[in-house]
């Protein structure tokens, strides 16, 4: 885009010269090639909302004191010249074109072609090197023609040779033929002025002096018109000017007359007193030749170079010198005498000689200087090795300590002399006057760096620390030494920093927008909220009428006129160093970094009053691109919305502020763009304002956002049409889904009385069938209860027939032992009887009826161990009814040892460990 730079004006560069000649103002460039257009830039107009316009390429340029934007005109040639007759009609001239631009809205323009309308073949193939607007008519100039537009009628008026330039003076139309000289337009005739053989071809200007016509030639300087001869003018510098040859001009509103040449820059003349001041490339331009020349409505000049767009800004009371060869370097301190002024700078001490011609500084001392003060008559000398007295181009050492920073004025009570408090690096120093030889002695008491230093009313001595707080002390003469009275802190002033000030023979401290004033009476400081724009913890100077206020950022004058901030100073002043210099009564010096900034106060201010408007340069929408207007009814897909917008003014920095709607204003800021984003529809207003110097000016653009087509009053009544029909059909669904239910809820009813009678004929089977099994297992259990009684009884049987052979042993064994034997009829009928009940017939019937109550246990264990044998398994059924070894052996017909041995092979069938009970574990089996 662009770059600032704060370059030098008006005045030959080098040392001879005076520090004022030196200061020149603040110059901004504009690089247009690299912003993308066209080297060149042929003319250069402004508009009544302040607009700048720039003929550029095949381009007219609009800036708005922030963004350059472009507009074609429709031809692939280059532009020449313009003129803005307002914001909405621009008048172009091109090679072989000329036409209008038209503003629709904002940056949106429509070409409109003037020549189309001209049948003359010969007006294609002409340049239109000058567009004038002269008694409601436009007049376009070429080498070979005047064409005055009137309305659709355009009038020819043909060069009595070959024209050059035409120009506007006093509301007249003048034009320079290259062989007849200078002609004045009278409606559609041409009428001589002046003429000279030698110069005709050189003229390449014409002006006006206190009403006397001046004409401009490129190598033959400047001549006066009287009775149509042509006088010359001279005044210093003329053959300089000549050589470097006048290619535009500009008579500025002042009455100076402002020179543009090829090889040199910018001259401006002052017709009254023959001054002359230079600017070139080498001092500042971006380049040496000038081909066009603007003053805009704040007296600023815009200069269209053959490379690129300068502004140099006449109208301020700032001018500046930057030491860009490293001759001095950066000023920190000026003191002008009566027959030397001397500057300080991180290089060194100069002087120069006031009455001299060759005003050239001279180095008197290498190192640092901080500081230049004068005491009564006496002029000292703050540096780096330490206190100086200057005495013409003489510097005499004071003292040894080092690094001085300020010298203040002490009276000892009982001493016709004062005395001289210093301020330096390690503390304070004293030096006193004795017939010319100054003795110098450390104060005791304070060792710190004392920069900032001040002496009150009772001799009190306050140093400041900007970053800890203030001390007051008291001097002790005979001693020699500081006795601390009171020490402030920073927290005693609530802010981050403090500076210290002697305002009205006042100590005045600043901290956090505030001014703390020492009140002696009251031994306390009043406070006074001093405000931003003020600046953070400033120095305060009083000069006259006006009131400086100086902090690490920002300079700030307070005077008749209320506040003026210097915003360019902005990242030039050098951090703690917050002094002014006063050079005279009508200039201050301001260090900055690399020179100096000079203060001259009756230059008039910058743009105090502009009538320029805050304006809407742009409104569109961020997804579609497409421009919107003051009013317009935007559709809802284009609800994303960039604003830019501007305050045209070029000599001040524009502070913005804005507020959407019913939302709180925004902070004040530099940017002049917003996107609004998702804004639902309704109406809307955005509202804008613009500060500069105190003043605000304010605009607002308001707009309607369409709802998207789904929420639009069309879309709502179709909403409720279907909502009805929804209806409708919802209750023919209804009733025919109730139908349908009806008929579903018959059929599932009789489904249902179905499925109960299925279900209670099933259930009824179901608890027959379970009867049945009940029965059945009632049977089972009756048989096996039975089985079990005969089981039982079969063992009583068993033991029975167990009893009854040894009966039968014992009667046998009776009748052969005894001497009384029984009859044999009744021994025998006897044993028949006995054998009769013996019988084997209930074991059997035991064994049969035990295997029928136990058969499903068998099956069981049979499936589970297939390798057991039925004597396995009738021996696995006692044991199941937990019956012992000797109960089970007379049921097995064998003994109690047997049944023992028959268990032990049952376990290892069983595959049981040893911890496994048998008798459980089968009783457990079901």
């Amino acid at each position: 885009m662009y770059r600032f730079l704060f370059l030098i004006f008006l005045g030959y560069y080098g040392f001879a010269q005076s520090i004022i000649s030196k200061a020149l103002p603040h110059i901004t460039h504009y690089d247009t090639k690299e912003m993308g257009f066209n080297a060149q830039s042929w003319d250069i107009d402004q508009d009544n909302n302040g607009l700048i316009y720039v003929a550029n390429g095949d381009q007219i340029l609009i800036f708005d004191g922030t963004q350059w934007k472009s507009t074609g005109t429709g031809f692939d040639v280059i532009n020449r010249s313009l003129f803005v007759k307002n914001k909405d009609s621009i008048y172009f001239g091109a090679d072989g074109q000329c036409g209008l631009l038209i503003n629709k809205k904002y940056s949106d323009y429509e070409v409109v072609s003037l020549t189309t309308n001209n049948k003359d073949v010969v007006a294609h193939l002409e340049e239109y090197w000058r567009t004038h607007y002269i008694k409601n008519e436009v007049v376009f100039q070429t080498f070979r023609n005047l064409y005055v537009n009137h309305g659709n009628l355009i009038t020819k008026i043909p060069a009595p040779y070959r024209f050059k330039w035409s120009y506007v003076v006093n509301d007249k139309l003048f034009v320079n033929d290259l062989k007849y000289g200078v002609f004045v337009l009278d409606q559609t005739n041409l009428l001589p002025v002046a003429s000279d053989q030698n110069l005709n071809e050189h003229i390449i200007g014409i002006t006006s002096i206190k009403d006397k016509l001046v004409v401009i030639t490129d190598t033959q300087g400047l001549f006066e018109v009287d009775n149509e001869k042509l006088i010359p003018l001279d005044f210093p510098n003329i053959e300089k000017i000549k050589k470097a040859q006048i290619f535009s001009f500009s008579k500025l509103r002042d009455g100076q007359i402002a020179l543009g040449t090829v090889s040199n820059g910018l001259y401006v003349l002052n017709p009254e007193t023959g001054e002359t001041f230079n600017i070139n490339k080498k001092s500042g331009l971006q380049n040496n030749t000038i081909l066009s020349i603007y003053q805009d409505k704040e007296d600023n000049l815009w200069l269209g170079l053959d490379y690129g767009i300068d502004y140099v800004k006449l109208n301020s009371p700032l001018t500046y010198f930057y030491d860009y060869y490293g001759e001095l370097g950066t000023t920190y301190a000026v003191f002008k005498k009566k027959n030397h002024t001397y500057l300080g700078t991180n290089q060194g001490f100069y002087v120069t000689d006031n009455t001299s011609v060759n005003t050239e500084f001279e180095l008197l001392l290498n190192g640092q200087v901080w500081n230049i003060e004068k005491v009564d008559e006496d002029i000292f000398v703050g540096h780096d090795k330490g206190a100086y007295l200057v005495k013409g181009k003489t510097l005499i050492r004071l003292g040894e300590d080092l690094g001085a920073w300020n010298f203040k004025k002490i009276k000892e009570p009982y001493q016709q002399a004062p005395f001289i408090v210093s301020g330096n690096y390690n503390g304070v120093s004293l030096y006193q006057n004795d017939n010319g030889n100054w003795n110098a002695n450390r104060l005791n008491g304070f060792e710190k760096s004392a920069r900032y230093l001040e002496v009150d009313l009772n001799n009190n001595i306050w140093v400041a620390l900007r970053s800890e707080g203030v001390f007051r002390f008291e001097l002790n003469y005979k001693t020699k030494s500081l006795e601390k009275k009171a020490f402030y802190p920073l927290k005693d002033f609530a802010g981050q920093t403090l500076s210290m000030s002697k305002v009205d023979n006042k100590i005045v401290i600043t901290s956090n927008f505030n001014s703390y004033t020492y009140n002696y009476k009251k031994d306390a400081f009043d406070i006074v909220k001093i405000g931003k724009q003020k600046g953070d913890a400033p120095r305060i100077f009083k000069r006259n009428k006006e009131i400086w206020y100086v902090d690490d950022n920002n300079v700030t004058i307070e005077g008749e006129n209320g506040l003026v901030e210097f915003h360019e100073l902005k990242d030039q002043l050098i951090p703690g160093v917050l002094n002014i210099f006063a050079l005279d009564k009508e200039h201050e010096i301001i260090p900055v970094f690399n020179g100096y900034s000079m203060y001259y106060k009756n230059q008039k201010t910058t743009s105090e009053n502009s009538e320029n408007d805050l304006l809407v340069r742009d409104f569109t929408s961020v997804n579609s691109s497409k421009l919107y207007f003051e009013g317009s009814e935007i559709p809802f897909s284009d609800n994303d919305l960039k604003i830019n917008y501007s305050l045209p003014v070029y000599a001040n920095e524009i502070l913005y502020q804005t507020k959407f709607n019913d939302q709180e204003w925004s902070n004040w800021t530099t940017k002049t763009e917003q996107t609004l984003f998702n804004i639902k529809e309704g109406s809307y207003v955005f509202d804008m304002r613009a500060k500069y110097n105190g003043k605000i000016k304010e605009a607002s653009l308001s707009f309607v956002i369409n709802p998207p087509i789904y929420r639009t009053s069309w879309a709502y009544f179709l909403y409720i049409l279907l909502f009805f029909g929804l209806i409708m059909a919802m209750v023919s669904f209804n009733r025919y889904k109730m139908r349908k239910q009806e008929t579903m809820l018959l059929e599932q009813k009789a489904e249902k009385l179905k499925k109960q009678e299925e279900k209670h004929r099933s259930q009824k089977l179901e608890q027959e069938r379970k009867i049945i099994e009940l029965n059945n297992s009632k049977l089972q259990d009756e048989i096996k209860a039975k089985s079990r009684e005969l089981t039982q009884i079969a063992y009583v049987n068993l033991n029975k027939n167990k009893i009854l052979k040894k009966i039968r042993d014992r009667i046998v064994k009776i009748q052969r032992s005894s001497e009384q034997k029984l009859p044999t009829n009744k021994y025998n009928e006897l044993l028949r009887l006995v054998e009769y009940y013996i019988t084997d017939k209930e074991s059997k019937l035991f064994e049969i009826n035990f295997d029928k109550s136990h058969q499903e246990f068998y099956e069981k264990l049979s499936k589970s161990y297939p390798n057991l044998t039925s004597k396995d398994l009738r021996l696995c059924a006692y044991l199941k009814m937990n019956l012992s070894s000797k109960e089970i052996a007379p049921l097995l017909g064998i003994s109690s040892q047997s049944v023992d041995v028959s268990r032990h092979r049952l376990r290892k069938k069983l595959n049981l460990d040893s911890k496994d009970n048998l008798t459980n574990i089968l009783i457990s089996l079901k």
